[in-house]
């Protein structure tokens, strides 16, 4: 068990008031005295009760945050980001999983609201006007990553618009004359709020209309490894790139191209989006795109902050750098 204020206080034969300034660096204390109380707190592993801070300050100084799953690299490595930034901060965090339910992402933000989290982030997969009177009727500090739902609340992304026309334009540099866009969350695309998918499909189609000689195809449900198959099948001659909308899609077509003695970029050419970080022990190394991951959730939770310690905080989108990283399987 660690030692307590008081403790502390009687070790060093001062007052505990004296032992709370010291530890808070604040207030007058002289410079051996507060070197005393540090190098004892230190020696005897004293630990701050967070419980009553947060009561004599009326705050709980924990942040909400709501993931789509913890199957999904890209989501995992985000909350590792965030959980790093919070802690660094001062701050906890209160991370809950929706597994892609709708309904079950509302009353997991509800819940977490009135648990008096200070701050909630989301990236969020409903959407429309109800959803966002839904946020903004809580009260509290919210902002979303990627998927964005209301300019009333702060969004942290990249301009994946931009980054597939980038895509587009590196693999149409390599020489291939059929560009197929992989996105298999363009099937729930009426349901649920896949606004970072979407932009990047928008980006995909503005790109390919620049190149007369190349043609385009659009794939987006599950059924992509055999559609894939498919058009290898049909075009044997013409050379042809899959750009999916995340990387786990191309270690997917990765895997089955391997299984099926098919050689990348032998064979065809494969990019993803994303840049996570198992891709670092994958070969060949796979051509993305990086949407800037630890960028971004590390602004979000600065946003959050400032939202949270700003009374006249005004809602932004806000639009970080992405990368081309032009690797091994284009």
């Amino acid at each position: 068990m660690s030692i307590t204020v008081n403790q502390i206080a009687e070790k060093c034969g001062v007052s505990r008031t004296t032992v709370l300034r010291a530890l808070n660096n604040q207030g007058s204390v002289g410079k051996n005295t507060r070197e005393k109380i540090l190098s004892v707190a230190k020696e005897f592993n004293y630990r701050p009760n967070l419980l009553a801070r947060s009561l004599n300050h009326g705050r709980t100084m924990s942040l909400g945050v709501v993931t789509i799953n913890v199957e999904n690299m890209y989501f995992v490595q985000s909350l590792n980001i965030i959980n790093r930034e919070a802690e660094k901060r001062g701050y906890f965090t209160n991370i809950v999983v929706c597994d892609e339910s709708l309904e079950g992402e509302r009353k997991l933000i509800q819940g977490l609201a009135e648990r008096q989290m200070e701050g909630i982030l989301i990236s969020p997969i409903n959407k429309g006007k109800e959803f966002e009177e839904f946020l903004l009727s809580l009260h509290i500090p919210i902002v979303c990553i990627g998927n964005h739902v209301s300019d009333s609340i702060t969004t942290v992304q990249v301009n994946e618009m931009k980054a597939a026309i980038d895509a587009v334009d590196l693999i149409a540099s390599k020489g291939y004359r059929k560009i197929v866009f992989i996105c298999p969350p363009l099937a729930v695309q009426k349901q649920q709020n896949i606004y970072a998918h979407e932009q990047r499909l928008l980006g995909f189609g503005a790109a390919v209309q620049k190149y007369s000689h190349i043609t385009s195809q659009i794939i987006g449900d599950q059924e992509y490894l055999r559609k894939i198959e498919t058009i290898l099948h049909e075009n044997p001659e013409k050379k042809t790139a899959f750009l999916c909308s995340g990387d786990s899609y191309a270690l997917n077509i990765m895997r089955w191209g391997e299984q099926e003695g098919l050689s990348i970029p032998g064979d065809f050419g494969l990019m993803g989006f994303d840049n996570i970080n198992i891709l670092d022990y994958i070969s060949p190394k796979l051509t993305t795109v990086s949407t800037n991951l630890e960028g971004v959730a590390t602004t979000a939770v600065t946003e959050l902050l400032q939202q949270i310690d700003t009374k006249d905080y005004s809602p932004k989108s806000i639009y970080l750098n992405h990368a081309v990283l032009d690797r091994n399987t284009l």
